[in-house]
């Protein structure tokens, strides 16, 4: 099963856009959030998608009510999302609890594990453990952190693909 991965989109409305169109033409079966969509309004966007999407939130995503009553068509979990899928364990947060993420990583207890946060795309393998950031869809963090990203992901190979936006 293939899966959309996306995190800190932080209204960026035109590039959520092209990430709905790159999820749809690549014919992702779900698509997973990574936190900090920020304005229930902009979340809407993703109504587009043509799978599911479930998501955690994040440090910057401050009305949660609002954007689970805006929203309903988005599966939304707090801090953390734990899934089983196509026979992988997998788990979702956003990456702002110091040290979540890698103590998820560490426990050796899931397939993959989806972080964002940090703006930063990165792919890695810790034991059997793969760790995915796909990044962030603002154009420029600061003078290290540039360009923006999404991921997919295969439950078949447990390995990703990070994509660059233009």
């Amino acid at each position: 099963m293939k899966i959309g991965i996306i995190s800190d989109t932080h209204d960026q409305r035109i590039k959520i856009l092209e990430a709905i169109d790159i999820f749809n033409e690549r014919k992702v079966e779900l698509v997973i959030h990574c936190g900090d969509w920020v304005a229930p309004f902009t979340a809407a966007r993703f109504s587009t998608l043509m799978c599911p999407i479930k998501g955690v939130f994040g440090n910057n995503d401050g009305d949660k009510v609002r954007h689970r009553e805006r929203n309903d068509f988005i599966e939304y979990y707090d801090d953390k999302m734990e899934l089983e899928i196509g026979g992988r364990k997998l788990v979702a947060t956003h990456g702002h609890i110091s040290g979540m993420a890698e103590d998820l990583v560490r426990s050796g207890k899931y397939d993959a594990v989806f972080s964002g946060h940090n703006h930063i795309a990165h792919l890695k393998i810790e034991g059997k453990t793969l760790w995915l950031n796909p990044g962030t869809l603002v154009d420029e963090t600061n003078d290290k952190t540039k360009g923006m990203s999404i991921a997919i992901y295969d439950t078949e190979n447990n390995n990703a693909e990070i994509i660059k936006l233009g």
